[in-house]
């Protein structure tokens, strides 16, 4: 932008002076504007800042601070008196037409402004609960609108001077992660989880956020009075009491402990259970501590970027082939939940990794000269170490003598003579084996495909190509182009095909993708493509074909 900044700061300054704004000299590093919203009803002084005309951003506009609003608080108004007048990302700003994008962002700022000055958007405040209650994180691993008893594990590490907390049941993944970090203290807690159903909200003429004790029950008297002084009832046997209150807008949690001036051995021995009573003739001194749950349950983790698909938890999946393809494959199976809620992520691959590998590989230096399966593992355990992922590094064959124990197969490894090998039993032992998903690239990576084998009306692999040194049956390759091959240095090494690390990255999409609609039930096109080099390769529609009359191995079924 900047070649027409001039042009467009002087576009700017005209649709602004129409306005009535005038430029503010006294700000010398950002262009800045002063003038009136809402001039012929509330006249509210603003100023709005121009620190980045490619608009990625909307422009900042601020309230004048001494401009007097009543003392509440206002929904879309920062402390710093900003207003948030665009959600992030909700709007795609037209940085060609600079005068018209400052002058949108200023009617709607003044839309969001007078709404919230006259009360006409407190509902909103439900919205934003979260950026007006914690003050603290807690990660929550429950099971979905799980209430009840439940315990806060504490893990401190003094040396980094860092503090986790996680609210679960008797085990959490995360717990297992925790505990792999040496030298932490754990302290647990008991906690109450409750839940409502009306989203919490707070009432903008009240001292807000609630610090004391009696500013907690007068919020709760209000969004959920069957809460008032259950907190204090926990005290009776604990020294600090928790409750996580589950609303559709969030998980709020609220603790206090017991106050000094009550922890007398006489007091605690003899008089505990009149703990709530007599803390109710305090409660403007007792403080409460605001923590804001943040769910890290896998069926959350693994369902959150899914909507409404299946996601791939609780299955149990092989993976053969760690390679160029496969370990992306591995990582994005890893993502979509493969390993999550008791299933399984099997990964399977007899070879090591080389400097040879290392431009197109999940895989880096660390990884050097280890198995690729073993490798693919160990990296994303330690992304998502919630999973159960297994390795196997000898011949994925000896694996398949038990199939029937995997809900799907995918293979990776882009050898042909493998790949066959496993299609034919897959097809002669229907229909005791489970789907096998195939899945390569063909010339120089310049066409994926995959197909899922799962019924005898549909093709088979071999069904793609029944002569193996006949054409295939949907022609990939354009005629005249050859595939370039690299002889490997070692003895008994493949040929090496040259492509891009991204065409490996999106066979392994493609592949994934088919995975995903299977677990949908909605593997409608079994057989897909994805065409990267037109010059090279046709283009092939997606669909289901049938089996070929001449597929050697549909006929020995």
């Amino acid at each position: 932008m900047d070649d027409a900044k001039p042009s467009a700061i002087s576009q700017i300054h005209n649709a602004l002076a129409q306005r009535g704004f005038v430029r503010d000299w006294s700000e010398t590093e950002v262009p800045t504007y002063t003038g009136v919203l809402d001039p012929h009803g509330l006249k509210v002084p603003v100023s709005i800042s121009l620190p980045d005309l490619d608009f990625v951003k909307p422009p900042p506009i601020r309230i004048d601070p001494a401009f007097e609003v009543q003392k509440r608080l206002f929904p879309h108004l920062s402390s710093g008196r900003a207003i948030c007048y665009f959600t992030a990302g909700a709007v795609i700003f037209d940085r060609y037409k600079p005068a018209g994008t400052v002058l949108s962002c200023l009617n709607q700022a003044e839309k969001v402004l007078v709404d919230a000055l006259r009360g006409r958007s407190d509902g909103d405040f439900a919205n934003e609960f979260q950026g007006y209650w914690g003050e603290k994180y807690l990660s929550v691993d429950l099971p979905p609108a799980y209430t009840g008893k439940a315990k806060i594990h504490f893990y401190k590490w003094r040396a980094e001077q860092k503090t986790k907390s996680i609210l679960c049941l008797e085990d959490s993944w995360l717990i297992a992660y925790y505990e792999n970090q040496p030298g932490f203290e754990l302290t647990t807690e008991d906690c109450l989880v409750v839940q409502v159903r009306e989203p919490l909200t707070l009432d903008p003429a009240e001292n807000w956020p609630p610090k004391t004790l009696v500013d907690l029950n007068r919020w709760l008297s209000v969004v959920a009075p069957a809460l008032v002084g259950e907190v204090e009832k926990l005290l009776v046997t604990a020294r600090e009491a928790s409750i996580a209150v589950r609303a559709p807008n969030g998980i709020f949690g609220y603790r206090i402990g017991i106050p000094k001036f009550l922890e007398t051995e006489e007091f605690l021995k003899s008089r505990r259970g009149k703990l709530p009573s007599v803390m109710k003739k305090y409660e403007d001194k007792i403080e409460v501590e605001r923590i804001e749950g943040r769910r890290a349950d896998t069926d959350y983790i693994f369902s959150r970027n899914m909507g409404r698909a299946a996601n791939l938890a609780g299955k149990k999946v092989l993976l053969i082939g760690c390679g160029t393809i496969g370990g992306y494959v591995a990582h994005q199976l890893a993502q979509s939940g493969a390993g999550a809620d008791g299933g399984e992520l099997r990964l399977a691959d007899p070879d090591i990794l080389n400097t040879a590998n290392l431009g197109r590989h999940l895989l880096g230096v660390d990884y050097l000269y280890k198995n690729k399966a073993e490798g693919c593992q160990k990296f994303i355990l330690a992304q998502l170490p919630m999973l159960r992922v297994t390795a196997y590094s000898d011949d994925a064959r000896n694996l398949l003598k038990d199939a029937s124990k995997f809900d799907l197969i995918i293979d990776a490894t882009g050898e042909e003579g493998l790949s066959l090998a496993i299609n034919h039993m897959a097809v002669q032992a229907r229909p005791n084996w489970p789907p096998v998903i195939f899945g390569y690239l063909i010339g120089n990576g310049a066409l994926a495909q995959t197909i899922l084998v799962d019924q005898p009306d549909r093709a088979c692999l071999k069904c793609l190509k029944p002569e193996l040194a006949g054409p295939p049956r949907f022609q990939d390759l354009k005629p005249g182009v050859e595939v370039e091959r690299v002889a490997n240095l070692e003895c008994g090494d493949a040929e090496h095909i040259p492509f891009p690390v991204s065409r490996s990255v999106g066979a392994a999409s493609l592949i994934v993708n088919l995975a995903l609609d299977w677990a949908s039930g909605k593997a409608n096109n079994r057989f897909r493509n994805m065409l990267f080099d037109p010059e090279r390769a046709f283009f092939i529609k997606d669909g289901s074909p049938s089996p070929s009359k001449s597929c050697p191995t549909c006929q020995q079924t």
